[in-house]
């Protein structure tokens, strides 16, 4: 049996997802995304949160982060959620729920689970569109590797310099990698060099985060990982 919430301990590294509300695409403009991108560099400080890698979809998005501890990070998500969701219903001019509630956030037990809980977050768009990691402008592989990735995203320099202070350096990691765009350069030419990679199974598994059937999800995804042999550690 298969926990349906997890405990966060203090400084823990974790992979954080969200979904909007019934799935739907309100995470596709291009002003929500960078919405979304200020808002977690505005309140990372404040909350003790430290951001490695991200990735914004049309109808979710991911993080690895380190937390202080799990009511910091409650506070961060449901401070950057909340104003999120009234920015969206600002922008298509409804009003009604535009995030799902609950986030989720693994614990990242092992360096790794790591690896691989950086690798997924990359690769999302890859796997629906072939769009790569680093040509994606709302993905963070792209950020390690070319900072005017990020000073296209906005024309307001006061934005562009708080979008710079919005990655946290690898150097704070559980593990050495090195420097940092040879990572990332070598990660994603190996990931997508081979055919082995994070297989379909997992990403088909793995969106169907936020449903409610938690315990059925965990174990779906855990069968998958097993046959990939990737960890997803019981906690």
């Amino acid at each position: 049996m298969y926990p349906r919430r997890l405990i966060i301990a203090d400084r823990s590294f974790a992979h954080v997802f969200f979904r909007c509300h019934n799935r739907s695409h309100f995470l596709k403009p291009e002003s929500i995304k960078l919405f979304l991108l200020l808002l977690w560099a505005k309140n990372k400080s404040k909350y003790h949160i430290k951001i490695f890698d991200f990735i914004i979809m049309d109808n979710h998005a991911h993080m690895v982060v380190q937390a202080q501890s799990a009511e910091h990070l409650g506070r961060f998500m449901r401070t950057v959620n909340s104003q999120l969701a009234r920015f969206i219903n600002s922008y298509f001019d409804r009003d009604s729920q535009a995030i799902r509630e609950r986030y989720k956030s693994p614990v990242i037990t092992n360096a790794r689970y790591l690896l691989k809980s950086i690798e997924y977050v990359w690769f999302n768009r890859y796997q629906v569109s072939k769009v790569r990691p680093d040509r994606d402008p709302y993905c963070s592989a792209s950020w390690r590797l070319n900072i005017e990735v990020v000073t296209k995203l906005s024309r307001n320099t006061e934005k562009q310099d708080l979008l710079k202070k919005l990655l946290d350096s690898y150097r704070h990691l559980p593990v050495d990698v090195g420097p940092s765009r040879k990572f990332v350069r070598d990660l994603l030419n190996a990931v997508i060099s081979k055919a082995s990679g994070l297989s379909q199974a997992i990403f088909e598994n793995s969106h169907t985060i936020g449903d409610d059937i938690d315990v059925r999800f965990r174990g779906e995804l855990l069968s998958a990982f097993r046959r990939e042999n990737v960890p997803w550690p019981l906690v």
